[in-house]
């Protein structure tokens, strides 16, 4: 059997792995304390963006909700759209989309038009999504070998306080066979109350070029959390091919439960190897694929524990088997780029910075004792060390304990970082690999949800970080330009912002936000304090009052490597249709 101190010295050999690009130290952000001043650079960067799908109009739901629509709230919650994979006979002509509310839709690529293939509300009893802006139908990932087995894999989130059986129903929805579906046992943190569950599901469609489901479910795994930051995203290696040790292999991020950032032995969740919260998953859903791997203890998958790429910790006693990195606080999206095969995430953090990250095999990210570059306090007032009125200083050997992992372990850092004086919660991300804008190729792209701005990074210049403290890739904003198709005053393409342009999506759809705000729900970033007098609300770094409210965006890819832009609170999808201006010359 190989030590432990053998597999945490393999660990760090697969980081250095990242040595293998460099840049020049000064194309890097160093920033050791919370900033004052942008750090986000605007060099000019500019591209085209035009709107592509009108969503259905929905609501946060729950089973037993009412249908009636609330125009307070967000008007279609779009946070997901999927190419099947290239193979797939239908693949070319449409999207899948996710409308988090309930329904996973079919988006026909000819027409624009959505057609409802699963309801999750109508199958699942006790699905829930109004409880906050992480409940809900939350991901979907294809399996390799779609185009053959139908087999496709969901994340959602159930409520087990509310009526009803637990067990799905196929009433609504006689093409669902549930012969012989389980639902599977809990697996619960070691401490504190649970209030959600999210559930992976394996689907199997018996015809893929239908619009509407046909076929069979079965669950996968069952996972408690307490308030927010649950299960994430799936993906599957897109580099791996038939026979090789990490085909079939299913990726999971698993955000904290909120567990970080409370107080008491529910902190050190994000540290602790006997827990999901805050951590990348593996796993083989084909039990058959690798029989010699280890069967996961509900008997629904494999845990990848043999050959020459097993999970870091399947030897470790006490530890679950599943993890493949650790130390996150809510990885809620994942990509992995195929030209570099570098797999990334991107972290939303607590009140003070969020990250992309390198994920790698035996990875600590160091939540929730770091956050960005620094250390955190979750019994001072949740504080990073920066922000406190006698900061104590750094360790100086940077390591941790881990229960488990005979000697300390070293962290690794975010690839690139912005504090929540540019931002609040960092969105999707992917490295644009299309045709539409080649000055672009090789640029992370990603953005913030509540202002919808939207920023690059060099991928190159992320690789070279290798995951050290003070060590960040420089972020850089893109600018956008759209003509509203609704305004006949504007007759070309102006500049302006994603905010402004998604708070126009939403008052043109009907949407009425609580008083002072322009788009419904809230975000630091964006709503500040009001009195009787006067409304005070928060400006950009320009002045600019961005006027209360989240404009709720992701970016996402399609199969061929095309951006699009998702806004949650408007229910539209726009595309990157072209680059107005590009990303100055590397010097």
């Amino acid at each position: 059997m190989v030590s432990r101190k053998s597999r945490i010295e393999s660990a760090k050999y697969l980081l250095a792995l990242l040595l293998a690009v460099s840049v020049p130290i000064s194309a890097l952000m160093v920033s050791a304390q919370y900033p004052t001043e942008p750090q986000i650079r605007k060099d000019g960067t500019t591209v085209l963006i035009e709107d592509y799908a009108d969503l259905p109009i929905s609501n946060p739901t729950h089973a037993g909700s009412s249908a009636e629509i609330d125009f307070k709230l967000q008007l279609g919650r779009v946070n997901s759209l999927r190419s099947e994979p290239a193979n797939a006979p239908m693949a070319a002509s449409r999207y899948f989309v996710i409308d988090e509310s309930a329904i996973l839709y079919i988006l026909d690529k000819s027409t624009r038009k959505f057609s409802p293939y699963l309801n999750f509300k109508e199958i699942f009893p006790k699905f829930d999504s109004d409880t906050g802006t992480t409940a809900g139908l939350i991901s979907l990932a294809f399996d390799p070998d779609y185009a053959k087995n139908g087999k496709f894999y969901t994340v959602h989130i159930e409520m087990p306080s509310l009526p009803g059986a637990t067990a799905p129903t196929n009433a609504g929805f006689p093409s669902l066979d549930l012969t012989g579906y389980t639902v599977m046992p809990t697996v619960k943190p070691p401490a504190g109350e649970t209030h959600y569950e999210s559930i992976v599901n394996e689907w199997t469609d018996t015809n893929i070029r239908n619009a509407t489901f046909e076929g069979s479910s079965r669950e996968l795994l069952r996972v408690a959390f307490d308030r927010s930051h649950p299960m994430d995203d799936l993906l599957f290696d897109p580099l791996a091919k038939p026979g090789s040790a990490d085909y079939g292999n299913l990726y999971i991020s698993h955000g904290d439960g909120a567990s970080g950032e409370t107080p008491g032995p529910q902190h050190f969740f994000p540290q602790q190897l006997n827990n999901f919260m805050g951590k990348i998953l593996r796993i083989t859903p084909d039990i058959h694929l690798r029989p010699q791997d280890r069967l996961s203890s509900n008997g629904q998958y494999r845990i990848p524990s043999t050959g020459p790429d097993p999970n870091p910790f399947v030897s470790i006693p006490g530890a679950l088997g599943e993890i493949f990195a650790y130390g996150l606080r809510h990885p809620h999206r994942m990509t992995w780029d195929p030209v570099s095969n570098v797999l990334l995430a991107t972290d939303i953090g607590d009140h003070y910075w969020e990250a992309v990250v390198i994920v790698t095999k035996g990875a600590n990210y160091g939540y929730a004792e770091r956050e960005g570059n620094e250390q955190f306090f979750v019994d001072n007032a949740g504080k990073t060390t920066s922000l406190m009125d006698t900061p104590p200083p750094f360790p100086e050997k940077d390591l941790l304990h881990v229960d488990g992992i005979d000697e300390p372990v070293a962290l690794v850092y975010p690839a690139a970082l912005y504090s929540h004086k540019e931002g609040d919660s960092i969105g999707s991300g992917f490295v644009y690999r299309g045709k539409s804008m080649p000055q672009l190729r090789g640029k992370f792209i990603f953005n913030d949800i509540t202002t919808g701005r939207i920023f690059y990074a060099d991928l190159n210049e992320l690789i070279a970080t290798r995951g050290q403290r003070n060590h960040q890739a420089q972020i850089h904003e893109i600018q956008i330009m759209y003509k509203n198709p609704y305004d006949t005053s504007i007759q070309a393409p102006v500049k302006t912002r994603m905010y402004d342009v998604v708070a126009a999506g939403y008052k043109r759809k009907g949407g009425a936000p609580f008083p002072h705000h322009v788009l419904p729900g809230g975000g630091a970033a964006t709503t500040g304090y009001r009195d009787l007098a006067r409304t005070l609300l928060k400006t950009d770094y320009e002045g600019v009052v961005w006027g209360g409210g989240r404009a709720d965006v992701r970016v996402v890819a399609d199969g061929d490597g095309e951006l699009y832009v998702l806004s949650k609170s408007d229910g539209m999808i726009r595309k990157f249709a072209a680059v107005v201006t590009p990303p100055p010359a590397s010097k």
